[in-house]
C-alpha cells in the first residue's frame, strides 16, 4: 500500500530538496514505470550535450527496495541503502516528505527515521464516551474541587477508555487531574464541536492522519483505512514502547480516529478533508465592514479580533502550515485604524517581525475593493536597494504559475504606507471583492505561494551557483536550544536548574551584556564556557574567548589596544574578537571577562558601555557607533551584533563595586544556589554533542519599545504598570529606574512569551531581581522603608519582624527572598546591598 502513497506523494511534490545540500530534484513526470527526476547536474550535462536526456528514471521496484531497506533499519543514513545505492540522497529526501517520517542524525550523518507514537496517543474510546465523561465532570463537581476529586484513585468508577480520551485532548494530565483552564473554556464555549476540533488539531498523530488523507483523496474508504492501519502498525508501539501495534488494535483505534475526525467536521462520510468557507468569509467580512469600522472607535472593535486572531488562527490550522515553524500575525493598526490592514505569514527562519525580512502577506487595499496575496518585505528596516535586490532575485529564481504576477503593480491606495507596501512586493495574486474565489481556491493559492516562499528560502540559504560545502545550519526553537544547553551542561557533571539556563539565554537575547555574580566555586566561569560550547562556540574555533581582568587596568587600552612608540596599533584581546565577529556575522562570539571587577569597570570598559547604547537598525542590520576609528586602526571597529559579553564577579575586599551606569546596562545574574547532595542527575549521564547555532537564533530583534509593543502590547502594558508601582517605592532613595531598564525588561518578557519558556510572573520576578534590586544599597531607615515596600509589592503582605511568611507562594518569590536577605543584613550589620560578601 505504501507504494501507492508514494505515487501520490510524487504527483503532489514537484520539487524534492536533498536533506544535506538542499539542492532541488524536479519531478517532471510520474507514471506506472516510475518517477522522472531532473537534477541540476543532469540538466547541466544535457545542455552541454554530454547526455541525450535531462531526466533520470527511478523505477518503482527500485523505490520499493529503498523503502524496504529504510523500514528495516527504521533510522537510515545513506549507508543503510544497499540495493538503492546511487540515489539514496534523493530517496531519503523523498521519504522525508511523508508525514510520518522525520529527519535526524545517525553516526554524525544526516538520516531519516520513522516517527514513533504510543497507543495512548490514539483514542481508545468513542468521542461520545469522552464527551459524556467531560459533561459529568462539569455537572458533578465544583471547579474549586475538581483537581482534588478527579485524581486517578477516585476515577476508577469512570471508564478508563474515556479517561484516556480526555487525556489525549489535554483536558486531563498524566495523573488524570483536570486542567481547570480548559474546563472553563469548554464550559464557556457555545460550540463544543469547535472546541474539540481545536484540541484534536494540536495532536501530532491526528495531524499526520489528516495529511495522509489529503494524499489519499483519490482512493476509496477501505483503501484509506488500509493505508492508515498500515502506517499505525509501522509507527505505533504499545504504551511501554516495547512492541509495534498488531493489526486488530491498529484497525480498532484507526476507526476511532476517523470517527473523531468525522464528528468534529474535519472529514466527511467518505473520509475526505472538509474545506469550509471560513477563510473566505472572514476575508470578505473585513472588506465589507472595514470602512464603516474606521469611522467608529478603535479599541475593542470586533473587526480587530477578526484580523488579529480569527484569520491567523484559520491559516495556522491549515495542514501545510507548521505552527512550530511559522508565525502568523494580523494588524488593523496600533491605537488607530491602519489605512492598509494586513495578515502576515512568516517563516521563523527568515523573520518573525513584519518590519524586516521577506514573508507572505495578505494586503487589503485602502478602498477595500481588492485583496492581494503577496510575497513582500518589511519596509521599516529594509532599504529600497535591498528590497529591489530581493524582489528581483525571487522573480528570476522561482518558476511560478500563471496565477501569480511577478511585479509590484498592485494598487493599494494613495497613502504613504500603501505606496511603501506596493514597493516591497515581489509577486502577488489579486482578488476583488466582487469576484472572490472559492475557499478551496484561496487555500490552493496560499499553499502554492507557501511553496514558492519555501523554495526561495532554500535558494537564499544555498545559491544555485555556489558549491555547498556543508549542510545548512538547522533551525531550532528557543525551547529546543535551551533543552540542548541544559543537557550539555549536565553532561559535564554540573547541575543547574533549567530555569537558570532559561534566564541566562533570555538575558543574553535581551541585551548582549550580562554580569554573573556569586560565591566562589559555583561554576560561574564554567557555566558560561559550556553555554557557549554547547552551541558551537569554543576557544579552538575562536568563538569563545576568556579575558582575565587585571587590577591595574584603568583605561580601555589593555582590552582594546594601544598605539606603541612607533605609532603602530597593537590590538587588544577584545579587538581581535570584534574583528573576527565582523568577518563571520552568522556565528555567535562570546567574550568572558573573568573577575570583571578586580579593576574599576567604569574606567576600562567605559567606551564599550557607551557604544553598546548606540545600537540601531540600519539597512536591516544592527549597527553601532565606532569603538575605534580608522585613524587608529586600518579599519574602523564597531560592536557587531553577534558578540556577547559576560563578566563574572566576586564581591570582597579585593574588588570594586558597580556604579548605576554599569548596572543599568547589564543583567546581573546570581549563581549562589548550591545543592552538593544532589547526585541523581549523574545517573546514566551521557556525553552530549555540540550543535552549531546561527547567531540569528540567539540575538534579539528589539531595540526600541515600540517594536516590542507592536507585537506584545498586553505584556508591555502589564509590565509598565508594575514598574510604575515599583518606581513609586524606589523614589524615596533616588533609585527609581529609567526608560532603558523598562525597555529591556519588556524585551525579556516578550522573548519569554515567544518561546513559551516561563510564566509571566516567573519572568517578571527574574527581571526585577537582576535589573532593579542590584541598584539598592545603604544604611539608613529610608533603605529599610524601600525594602519593606518592595516586600509588600512582591508578596501582597506587610513585612513582620516576628517572622516571614512562606515566600514560595509569593507572587514574586525570588525577589521576596532576596529582599528579606537584604533587610536582615541591614538590621544585623547596619548596611546592606544586593551583593553577598560586600
Amino acid at each position: 500500500m505504501i507504494l501507492y502513497l508514494l505515487k501520490e506523494l510524487a504527483k503532489k511534490n514537484p520539487i524534492i530538496h536533498t536533506l544535506t545540500t538542499q539542492k532541488p530534484n524536479r519531478i517532471s513526470k510520474v507514471d506506472d514505470t516510475g518517477i522522472y527526476v531532473e537534477t541540476e547536474s543532469s540538466l547541466g550535462k544535457f545542455e552541454k550535450g554530454e547526455r541525450v536526456d535531462s531526466t533520470d528514471i527511478l523505477p518503482w521496484n527500485f523505490i520499493e527496495q529503498g523503502w524496504e531497506e529504510f523500514v528495516k533499519s527504521r533510522v537510515a543514513s545513506a549507508d543503510n541503502f544497499d540495493k538503492a545505492k546511487g540515489r539514496s540522497s534523493f530517496l531519503m529526501a523523498f521519504f522525508y516528505e511523508l508525514p510520518f517520517v522525520e529527519q535526524t542524525v545517525k553516526e554524525n550523518k544526516t538520516a531519516i527515521k520513522l516517527k514513533e507514537y504510543t497507543t495512548d496517543q490514539l483514542p481508545e474510546a468513542s468521542l461520545d464516551q469522552c464527551m459524556s465523561l467531560l459533561k459529568e465532570i462539569v455537572e458533578e463537581t465544583d471547579p474549586a474541587n475538581i483537581s482534588k476529586i478527579y485524581k486517578e484513585d477516585n476515577m476508577k468508577r469512570l471508564k478508563s477508555r474515556a479517561r484516556q480520551g480526555l487525556k489525549l485532548l489535554g483536558i486531563l494530565n498524566n495523573t488524570f487531574q483536570v486542567d481547570l483552564n480548559l474546563l472553563d473554556e469548554f464550559k464557556n464555549t457555545q460550540n463544543s464541536r469547535a472546541f474539540l476540533k481545536n484540541r484534536i488539531l494540536l495532536h501530532d498523530y491526528f495531524k499526520m492522519v489528516l495529511k495522509v488523507l489529503e494524499l489519499t483523496s483519490v482512493f476509496s474508504k477501505n483503501e484509506k483505512l488500509e493505508f492508515i492501519v498500515e502506517i499505525g502498525m509501522l509507527t505505533v508501539r504499545n504504551s511501554r514502547g516495547e512492541n509495534l501495534m498488531v493489526d486488530s488494535v491498529a484497525e480498532y483505534r484507526t476507526r476511532n480516529i476517523l470517527q473523531w475526525l468525522e464528528q468534529v467536521g474535519l472529514i466527511d462520510e467518505e473520509w475526505n478533508l472538509i474545506v469550509v468557507g471560513e477563510l473566505r468569509s472572514s476575508l470578505l467580512k473585513v472588506m465589507y465592514e472595514y470602512l464603516n469600522a474606521k469611522s467608529g472607535p478603535f479599541a475593542g472593535h470586533e473587526l480587530g479580533g477578526t484580523v488579529r486572531n480569527v484569520i491567523p488562527s484559520l491559516i495556522g490550522n491549515l495542514h501545510f502550515i507548521d505552527k512550530n515553524q511559522y508565525t502568523i500575525k494580523g494588524s488593523v493598526g496600533q491605537g488607530n485604524w491602519a489605512s492598509v490592514p494586513w495578515v502576515a505569514v512568516m517563516n521563523n527562519k527568515v523573520t518573525t517581525s513584519t518590519q524586516r525580512g521577506y514573508y507572505i502577506v495578505y494586503l487589503f487595499s485602502e478602498d477595500m475593493k481588492y485583496l492581494y496575496l503577496t510575497i513582500a518585505q518589511g519596509v521599516t528596516e529594509t532599504s529600497r536597494d535591498e528590497m529591489e535586490k530581493v524582489s528581483q532575485s525571487l522573480r528570476h529564481s522561482i518558476s511560478m504559475s500563471d496565477r501569480v504576477i511577478k511585479g509590484n503593480d498592485l494598487n493599494l491606495g494613495q497613502s504613504s504606507k500603501a505606496k511603501e507596501y506596493e514597493l516591497s512586493t515581489a509577486a502577488y495574486i489579486p482578488y476583488s471583492i466582487d469576484h472572490m474565489p472559492s475557499e478551496q481556491q484561496l487555500i490552493r493559492d496560499l499553499e502554492e505561494v507557501v511553496g514558492y516562499y519555501e523554495e526561495f528560502i532554500m535558494i537564499k540559504d544555498n545559491p544555485a551557483n555556489e558549491l555547498v560545502k556543508e549542510p545548512p545550519t538547522p533551525y531550532y526553537s528557543m525551547s529546543e536550544i535551551i533543552d540542548h544547553i541544559n543537557t550539555y551542561i549536565a553532561s559535564k557533571g554540573f547541575y543547574y536548574k533549567k530555569e537558570e539556563i532559561i534566564n541566562l539565554f533570555l538575558s543574553l537575547k535581551t541585551k548582549p551584556f550580562v554580569i554573573i555574580s556569586g560565591i566562589s566555586g559555583t561554576g560561574k566561569t564554567k557555566v558560561v564556557q559550556w553555554f557557549a560550547e554547547s552551541i558551537g562556540a569554543t576557544e579552538d574555533n575562536g568563538q569563545f574567548t576568556l579575558i582575565p581582568v587585571r587590577p591595574d587596568w584603568n583605561d580601555g587600552s589593555d582590552l582594546l589596544g594601544y598605539i606603541d612608540i612607533k605609532g603602530d596599533f597593537k590590538e587588544g584581546p577584545l579587538t581581535k574578537v570584534l574583528k573576527r565577529a565582523e568577518e563571520n556575522p552568522t556565528l555567535p562570539y562570546f567574550v568572558l571577562l573573568d573577575e570583571m571587577n578586580l579593576a574599576r569597570v567604569e574606567y576600562y570598559f567605559s567606551d564599550m558601555l557607551s557604544v553598546m547604547e548606540s545600537r540601531r537598525w540600519q539597512d536591516g542590520k544592527i549597527v553601532t557607533s565606532k569603538l575605534l576609528s580608522d585613524e587608529i586602526v586600518n579599519k574602523s571597529i564597531t560592536l557587531p551584533s553577534n558578540v556577547y559579553i559576560i563578566g563574572t564577579v566576586n564581591m570582597d575586599e579585593t574588588t570594586h563595586p558597580f556604579s548605576k551606569k554599569v548596572l543599568d546596562r547589564a543583567s546581573t545574574i546570581e549563581f549562589n544556589e548550591v545543592n552538593l547532595g544532589y547526585l541523581s542527575f549523574l545517573h546514566d549521564l551521557e556525553e552530549s554533542e555540540r550543535i552549531k547555532l546561527n547567531n540569528d537564533q540567539l540575538t534579539g530583534r528589539y531595540l526600541h519599545l515600540k517594536d516590542a509593543y507592536n507585537e506584545h502590547s498586553t505584556i508591555v502594558e502589564a509590565a509598565t504598570n508594575e514598574l510604575v508601582r515599583i518606581n513609586d517605592i524606589l523614589k524615596l532613595i533616588g533609585a527609581h529606574i529609567g526608560y532603558r531598564v523598562r525597555d529591556e525588561i519588556c524585551f525579556y518578557l516578550a522573548y519569554n512569551e515567544e518561546g513559551h519558556l516561563l510564566s509571566y510572573e516567573q519572568a517578571f520576578d527574574r527581571c526585577v531581581l537582576q535589573k532593579i534590586l542590584p541598584r539598592l544599597s545603604g544604611s539608613d531607615y529610608r533603605v529599610q522603608s524601600v525594602l519593606d515596600g518592595l516586600y509588600t509589592f512582591c508578596t501582597n503582605r506587610v513585612y513582620s519582624e516576628d517572622g516571614v511568611d512562606d515566600l514560595s507562594i509569593a507572587k514574586y518569590p525570588r525577589c521576596a527572598m532576596k529582599i528579606v536577605e537584604m533587610r536582615r543584613r541591614l538590621v544585623d550589620d547596619g548596611f546592606t546591598s544586593f551583593w553577598i560578601g560586600s
